[in-house]
Order: C-alpha cells, then sequence, then structure tokens
C-alpha cells in the first residue's frame, strides 16, 4: 500500500513552492530596478547594453524557472487529486 499524505503535500510542498514562486517574481522585480539603475553610473552605451543583457538573459530564465516551478506545482496537485480518487473509490468498493 502506498501511503500518501495529501494534505501533508499541499500544505508543505505545493504551497511553498508557490510561495516561493511568488517571491521569485518579487526577487526579480527588486533585481530589475537595482540593474536598471546602471546607466546612473556608467556613462554611455555600456550601462545601456548591461541593461538589455539582464533582460534578455536573465528576466528570462528566471521566467522560465517560474514557470517550470508552476507546472510543477500543478503536476503535485493533479497526481494528489488522481490518487485521493483512487483511495476513495478503493474505500467505498471495501464498504
Amino acid at each position: 500500500m502506498l501511503d500518501v499524505q495529501y494534505g501533508e503535500i499541499r500544505a508543505n510542498v505545493i504551497d511553498k513552492i508557490t510561495e516561493r514562486k511568488e517571491d521569485m517574481v518579487k526577487n526579480l522585480n527588486n533585481l530589475k530596478q537595482i540593474v536598471e539603475s546602471l546607466p546612473q553610473y556608467m556613462e554611455g552605451e555600456a550601462g545601456t547594453a548591461y541593461v538589455r543583457e539582464f533582460e534578455e538573459v536573465v528576466s528570462r530564465v528566471y521566467g522560465k524557472l517560474n514557470g517550470n516551478l508552476g507546472a510543477f506545482a500543478e503536476q503535485l496537485l493533479s497526481v494528489c487529486a488522481e490518487f485521493e480518487k483512487m483511495d476513495q473509490d478503493m474505500k467505498s468498493q471495501i464498504s
């Protein structure tokens, strides 16, 4: 028999992944503000180029990671629901 603690998975894994996913959005926005201040301290095209690079590379990677975390959490949620339904179906057949 497979012991799956649905409530614990939801509270201790899925909910925490979702919270960290939201934290990542806040962190990315904070980093973006910091990087966007670079042209104040670096004259010419170099500062603008670094801001552009941040947008093209870091923001894109962060976005993909965040999306993948969301997909992972959704997959876990779906698997929990399926196992939970199977358990309930088996219990009703036994009763």
